[in-house]
This record gives structure tokens, C-alpha cells and sequence, in this order.
């Protein structure tokens, strides 16, 4: 049954990532990538257990929210924030750990971070590109349904790049 309910969120998780790099405005697409990680978390979860996967989607989530204050406030976020993330994200990458497949949630997290914390919707799109091939991998070591989820991902950050090309070159 846990099984059947994890590929649900896998599922729920693909929602998601087919809405998040398509809004206009960062703030929903920031939104979009909480829900996305809090889905993860429970796909990951009850597939897997405890894991490095988890644990990096959790600190996404609290990521996302920090992010969320910066945009609705319009302030910059700062280096020691980048700095503080990207030791959680590690730290608790490898906190989770069970074996070498659990490294490619902690580096695709570092991707994750940056389009976090990244102002640019075209450049975020980018680095979730990035993020999204990373667990790609990892999803099909596992053997998750949240693998059509990044997969997604990559269609819509590459149809979000092309809707938007004009804005970002003005």
C-alpha cells in the first residue's frame, strides 16, 4: 500500500512540474516548486525510507519559502543565505545518505538552489534543467513515477525559455 500511495505523490509531483516553470511572476513559480518538493518528499519516502532525497527536498521547501519573503519583499538575497542553503543541501544530502545513488539528489539540489535564489525566471528555467536531468537519473534508479514529473519539467522549462526569449533579450 505504501508503495501504491508514493507513486501517487510521484504522480501529484508531476502536476506540479508541468505548472511550475510556466508562470510569468517568480513568486508562483516558487509556490509550485514548494508543492513540487513536499510531494517528492513523501514519494521518496514511502518508496525508499529515510533518504538523502528526502532530506534535500525538505530543505527546498524551506528554501522556497525564504525565497518567497525575498520576492514579495523585493530584497536580494544574501551571501550568507546562499552559503547557508548550500551547507544544508549538502549536509543534509549527505545526512541521508545510504549509498553512492543518494549523491545525485544532493548535487541536483545545489542546482535547485540556485534557481531558487535566482531573480531571472529564463535563468532559473536553465538551472532547472539542470536539476530536473539530475533526478531524472536518480528517479530511474529508484524507480519512481516522480521521474515523468522531471521530465516534465524539462518540456516546460524549454517551452517557458522559448515563450519568454523575447523578454529576456529586451
Amino acid at each position: 500500500m505504501n508503495y501504491l500511495i508514493g507513486q501517487a505523490f510521484g504522480l501529484l509531483s508531476t502536476v506540479c512540474c508541468l505548472a511550475l516553470p510556466l508562470p510569468k511572476k517568480k513568486i508562483n513559480m516558487l509556490i509550485f516548486n514548494a508543492l513540487n518538493n513536499f510531494c517528492v518528499i513523501l514519494n521518496v519516502f514511502l518508496l525508499t525510507g529515510f533518504t538523502s532525497a528526502m532530506m534535500v527536498c525538505a530543505v527546498a521547501v524551506v528554501q522556497s519559502l525564504v525565497a518567497m519573503v525575498h520576492v514579495k519583499r523585493d530584497t536580494p538575497v544574501t551571501r550568507g543565505e546562499n552559503v547557508l542553503f548550500l551547507v544544508l543541501y549538502v549536509g543534509f544530502g549527505l545526512l541521508g545518505m545510504k549509498s553512492a545513488v543518494d549523491l545525485l539528489p544532493t548535487v541536483g539540489a545545489v542546482f535547485s538552489m540556485l534557481a531558487t535564489f535566482q531573480r531571472s525566471e529564463q535563468r532559473t528555467r536553465l538551472l532547472l534543467i539542470v536539476n530536473a536531468s539530475t533526478f531524472a537519473v536518480y528517479y530511474v534508479l529508484i524507480r519512481s513515477t516522480a521521474l515523468v514529473a522531471v521530465l516534465c519539467t524539462i518540456v516546460s522549462c524549454v517551452l517557458g525559455l522559448i515563450r519568454d526569449r523575447k523578454k529576456q533579450s529586451a
